[in-house]
């Protein structure tokens, strides 16, 4: 879809620090590190709407940030590959627009 390498930062700019939802597209990243998540347990840690949680997941799928393993209710969500290997970039982005990893975490540790 995009030439990866080389658009990956470019993207996360956009996506993470310089879109509306940004910072909660931010946060579902940042929980899928810890562990695979479904949309349900995603809206509960983050204490927002399941759409919500959907709408963003939708979002970073259509730019491989996330991976699922299966198409079905409740199917976990993931950081893709492509997205860890490349994790300094996230943080690269973070210090770019002036967010804290501490200060972004969902309500689930």
């Amino acid at each position: 879809m995009v030439e990866y390498e080389r658009d990956l930062k470019k993207i996360l700019i956009w996506l993470l620090g310089g879109s509306r939802g940004g910072l909660m597209r931010l946060k579902i990243l940042l929980l899928l590190r810890r562990r695979p998540m479904n949309p349900h347990q995603l809206a509960k840690a983050l204490n927002v709407n399941y759409r919500t949680v959907i709408y963003h997941l939708e979002l970073l799928e259509r730019y491989e940030l996330v991976s699922r393993l299966d198409v079905g209710y409740g199917a976990p969500y993931f950081i893709s590959d492509k997205l860890e290997k490349r994790w300094d970039l996230i943080r690269d982005v973070m210090r770019i627009v002036g967010i804290d990893e501490e200060d972004v975490g969902g309500d689930e540790p």
